[in-house]
């Protein structure tokens, strides 16, 4: 399920070298609120982790860790990993050992649980100020449509904030078997039954879309309760963020009033991927295009450079880039039932060259 393995880039072992990590945080750090370290790979697997988290700490940014939790230790590292996060993910496809170690190939169920349940327990140890969000994350398929329900079950019993559920998107044909669009009904049904079974609980889950493309969205009495229920947690902490979130929309609003129309993505609008060869790349989905190389140009240069200022304009132009048009993140253009969305097609970089583009942002 991860390009980047499938790639062969997780297969290397490799990390981003002292000199790139430098450059980074030179050019790049200075207007970051969250850093994320995991797309190509574990995070408590790279022996350079304590580099990237001082990196985090320097700059006054708030750390994204996504972990499949096989590797969890009590450690020092760890506590000031998660001290300094805004939010840690885990990959968890089963509510099972079964469902699990089926998909999880290699990994044991009952020891996932226990590290998850080992960074609970450290992040409530944490002052209330300090602590990050924990969320549970899921690819849906059709091994595991089934066990849904239990998965809400499971991340709440587990003290999680949030369970988040994305479809398989295919990346070699041998996975569209597994793929909820030859099922529309059942899948519709399965995503149906998990949020009715959230509201009973009073839990937060963030689905994907039903085959049509409609989301679905929690009752309005389940909704006044967990509006209510999160008002009552909030910090300070949160109420800087969210007032950074207010002031970065704000600017993205007057963004569009200039530019003429309005781009969906965000990772367009405040977010990249800086891959650890220095490759620059507007996020981390299937099919994306190279933007740029640290190694070559200024972080400046690439950001408002061509190849990102024509996919910005492609949407407001009402024609956005392939790879984009039929992506998870767009909103507005992503129906799982669609096989173009769930099997992505490929862009390749030399023809982007032949698009009109223009400098700036």
């Amino acid at each position: 399920m991860c390009g980047s393995h499938l790639s062969g880039v997780t297969k290397l072992r490799r990390s981003m070298s002292t000199d790139l990590l430098e450059r980074v945080e030179r050019e790049v750090m200075p207007t970051i609120e969250e850093f994320s370290l995991t797309v190509a790979g574990e995070p408590f697997l790279t022996p350079k982790l304590p580099q990237f988290v001082a990196v985090a700490e320097r700059a006054g940014a708030e750390l994204s860790i996504n972990t499949n939790a096989t590797l969890i230790k009590d450690t020092n590292l760890l506590r000031r990993t998660i001290s300094n996060s805004r939010v840690v993910r885990f990959s968890v496809d089963g509510a099972s050992k079964s469902t699990y170690e089926s998909i999880r190939v290699q990994s044991d169920f009952g020891m996932v649980v226990d590290n998850i349940e080992l960074v609970v327990q450290v992040r409530n140890e944490l002052p209330r100020e300090e602590r990050p969000r924990l969320v549970m994350c899921m690819v849906l398929m059709q091994r595991n449509l089934h066990e849904l329900v239990d998965m809400v079950e499971l991340a709440h019993r587990l003290g999680m904030d949030r369970l988040d559920v994305a479809h398989l998107t295919v990346l070699v044909p041998e996975m569209d078997a597994e793929s909820l669009r030859h099922t529309p009904i059942e899948a519709d049904a399965g995503l149906r039954a998990a949020q009715e079974r959230a509201d009973k609980l009073g839990f937060r889950v963030n689905l994907p879309p039903m085959m049509s493309g409609v989301r679905l969205r929690p009752s309005v009495s389940a909704s006044t309760r967990l509006v209510a229920s999160e008002v009552r947690r909030v910090t300070r902490r949160q109420v800087r963020r969210l007032g950074r979130n207010i002031r970065r929309k704000m600017s993205m609003l007057e963004w569009s009033r200039k530019a003429g129309g309005r781009v969906p993505c965000h990772f367009l609008q405040d977010g990249v991927f800086i891959t650890i060869q220095g490759e620059v790349a507007p996020c981390p989905m299937p099919g994306r295009p190279i933007a740029g190389n640290l190694n070559e140009s200024s972080f400046d240069a690439i950001w408002n450079g061509p190849i990102l200022t024509a996919m910005r304009r492609g949407f407001i132009q009402g024609s956005p880039f392939d790879c984009c048009s039929h992506c998870s993140q767009n909103p507005e253009g992503y129906q799982p039932g669609d096989p173009n969305t769930v099997a992505p097609t490929s862009y390749d970089l030399p023809g982007l060259a032949d698009r009109s583009v223009a400098n700036g942002q």
